[in-house]
């Protein structure tokens, strides 16, 4: 199949980043410049919030089966 827009690689490259859901090499390059302890507190932040959202799951699921 023949899609015109799809074949620059420039447009390929990024409708294969948002398939893979991957970031740009931009935003990972960076990573690299932010200071360890800052992306200490951001992957903490990350982790209370994904915590949080697994026990707010685990309250809605065990609601629903009982």
């Amino acid at each position: 199949m023949f899609i015109p827009w799809f074949s620059r690689p420039e447009t390929e490259k990024k409708v294969l980043q948002v398939v893979n859901l991957s970031p740009s090499e931009d935003i990972i390059e960076k990573l690299t410049e932010v200071h360890p302890m800052k992306q200490i507190f951001w992957a903490a932040i990350i982790q209370v919030a994904v915590f949080g959202f697994m026990l707010l799951s685990f309250w809605i699921i065990n609601g629903v089966v009982n």
